[in-house]
């Protein structure tokens, strides 16, 4: 272990990506001015290529998370992550801005994408934050349906009609597997935890033109077909406690683990005794995260990486918070 580094709850600085669905929604959520009128995601932890975060605090501000980890990997994803996934960072963690529809898509599971990709799967879950009247998204298929169906459907333009369809309020929280077709749809802001991979199968893209070429967008129709799970398994919203003060289940898979956690005014001490790395993001309130050395503020649209050799925080305040670990 070194010893020359005293590591600490870090930040990052935001890495905001226009898309052709973005809108206004991230920069009011973090208090920004005059942003670009179309950012659709703001990456905030990652280390996938060309995206890697950077330390925004700290004695390591301005070092990549992906450099940090090839020299600190123990201390900063914890044994138990060492073991499973060596230096490789497991999770992706961004907020996404749904201003019009995101294509009709579908996401490699882990076997398909090391063959195809040499990448992780995409395993995700959304949290939505805002949600406009009549926001809605797609999950799953809803009718039996195969190969054949599908085809038809993708040929008649109807594919958006075979899919099980939510209406979508602030606090709803969906579980997305690998494999199943899904889209966002209506005017939301949302939270997306997910396997660090940027694999995406566009199916349907509603025939739009991509501004920057004038051009339609690329369609992945015959990687999506032998990645789609066709089981006729409905995914349900997520039914999750809120207990105050207490960390509350929302996923807890092979994936990652995360926890819904409203903290009001008392500290909250010893959640975080684990050989992993914990993720928290603030959705709402103004919070304060202590280590032993120092208080860290945490507050609406702030996330803080929390290195496993961290062992023991206390939180107080006032807000709500989505603590992710592996």
């Amino acid at each position: 272990m070194n010893k020359s580094v005293s590591f600490y709850p870090m930040s990052f600085k935001k890495n905001l990506i226009p898309k052709i669905w973005g809108g206004e929604k991230l920069e009011y959520f973090f208090s920004y001015q005059s942003l670009e009128k179309n950012y659709g995601e703001s990456w905030e932890i990652s280390v996938i290529k060309g995206f890697e975060s950077i330390v925004n605090n700290g004695v390591l501000k301005n070092k990549k998370l992906d450099k940090l980890i090839e020299k600190y990997p123990i201390e900063i994803l914890g044994e138990k992550v060492y073991d499973k996934y060596g230096l490789n960072f497991p999770l992706l963690i961004k907020f996404i801005d749904v201003n019009k529809p995101l294509s009709i898509q579908v996401h490699p599971n882990d076997e398909t994408a090391k063959v195809r990709h040499n990448s992780f799967g995409k395993n995700e879950m959304w949290y939505i934050i805002e949600a406009e009247k009549n926001a809605k998204l797609s999950l799953g298929f809803s009718q039996k349906m195969n190969k054949k169906i599908f085809y038809k459907n993708l040929k008649d333009k109807t594919i958006d009609k075979v899919l099980n369809s939510y209406k979508v309020k602030p606090k709803d929280a969906f579980y997305v597997s690998a494999g199943t077709v899904h889209a966002l749809k209506g005017k939301m802001l949302l939270l997306e935890v997910q396997q660090s991979s940027d694999i995406t199968y566009r199916i349907y893209d509603y025939d739009r033109l991509d501004p920057k070429t004038g051009k339609k967008r690329k369609l992945h129709e015959k990687s999506a077909i032998t990645s789609i799970n066709f089981s006729d398994k409905k995914n349900e919203k997520i039914k999750y406690n809120s207990n105050v003060n207490k960390l509350n289940p929302i996923v807890e898979n092979n994936f990652f683990k995360v926890y819904y956690l409203k903290v009001n005014g008392k500290e909250i001490r010893k959640i975080f005794m684990h050989s992993s790395f914990w993720i928290l993001v603030c959705l709402e309130g103004l919070l304060f995260v202590h280590d032993e050395n120092k208080k860290y503020l945490l507050e609406k649209g702030k996330t803080l990486l929390i290195p496993a050799i961290v062992n023991l925080i206390n939180i107080e305040g006032r807000g709500e918070i989505i603590c992710i670990t592996t």
